[in-house]
């Protein structure tokens, strides 16, 4: 496991994104956010993609590799959002969903200045995606084309799935002790990793590659426990029904994995309802980390969507 944790952002190994065309930084409400680039600059559609919670852009790796075979043409433009992978770690009171959000418009008015967008979300990221929807200026919002969510939601967490049971005492004790213990709280969580590990790649459904789940691993263990604990204290209130007038002229598609208790099937109905114009795909045995688990199924939701 710490072998696949220092190499986890060498842009050598995979699984994880290699052959970068270009790589650096941007400013975020004075933070330094960590974009990374392939495809040509000059090209007339950009997919931005947004990764999930506790993981980071690495977690695209099949999805630029697609674009990169398949479409060429292409450009994908990434970001490890605050506290996340080569980002900088910030306080826990920073790390929310709006200063997210501040971080992806960041890197898009810097590396996406013209040409036409598609917006990608995983989990905490499609919510950030409907963030930025809702909140980016119209001179972007007008060069959106398009929007694939993937195990998402558009409530607050609390509303559905397991993190309606994680809301609780225990869940707060948690988060105090996150902030309050550190080095004990990593060392159980580093002891856990290592356990819990081999049970999900024999039990799991969807995710028999020991490789993914070591890579999963390193990306939730690369995490600083105030990203951890920040974010699922806000994703369990935030919510972006706000965003559902600009859905409307936007094409795009929800993705699910039928075995997805964090982000359920109704989650994805509830997008659906308020987003007409998406269309629905369940991936029958993929769970929350459908993005790992059949990564060929996303791949092929956003090559709809870019053909739409």
């Amino acid at each position: 496991m710490k072998d696949v944790r220092e190499l986890l952002h060498d842009h050598k190994t995979q699984p994880g994104l290699t052959n970068l065309d270009n790589e650096g930084y941007v400013k975020s409400d004075g933070f330094d956010i960590a974009w990374f680039e392939v495809g040509p600059e000059d090209a007339e559609a950009t997919v931005v993609f947004i990764h999930g919670y506790c993981l980071s852009a690495e977690s695209y790796c099949d999805q630029v590799e697609f674009l990169r075979r398949e479409h060429p043409e292409v450009r994908s433009v990434l970001l490890d959002v605050r506290g996340h992978g080569l980002s900088e770690k910030v306080p826990v009171d920073e790390c929310d969903v709006d200063g997210a959000g501040d971080d992806v418009l960041a890197v898009i008015k810097e590396r996406v200045p013209q040409g036409n967008i598609v917006i990608v979300g995983h989990s905490l990221g499609g919510m950030i995606a409907l963030n930025v929807i809702r909140r980016c200026p119209q001179e972007v919002y007008d060069r959106i084309s398009g929007a694939l969510l993937v195990a998402t939601s558009i409530h607050e967490l609390s509303d559905k799935g397991i993190a309606r049971i994680l809301e609780t005492t225990a869940a707060e004790l948690l988060y105090n002790a996150c902030l309050t213990l550190p080095d004990r709280v990593n060392f159980f969580r580093y002891e856990l990793a290592h356990l819990v590990a081999p049970v999900m790649a024999a039990l799991v459904a969807g995710f028999p590659q020991m490789e993914r789940i070591q890579f999963h691993a390193a990306m939730l263990l690369d995490t600083p426990l105030a990203s951890f604990a920040g974010y699922f204290d806000d994703l369990l209130d935030h919510e972006e029904l706000a965003a559902t007038p600009r859905l409307a002229r936007l094409k795009g598609e929800v993705v699910v994995g039928s075995m997805d208790i964090v982000t359920p099937e109704s989650q994805t109905d509830r997008i659906c309802d308020l987003w007409p114009a998406a269309e629905k795909t369940i991936v029958d045995g993929a769970g929350h980390m459908v993005i790992l688990e059949d990564p060929e199924a996303i791949s092929q939701a956003l090559e709809r969507v870019l053909q739409a």
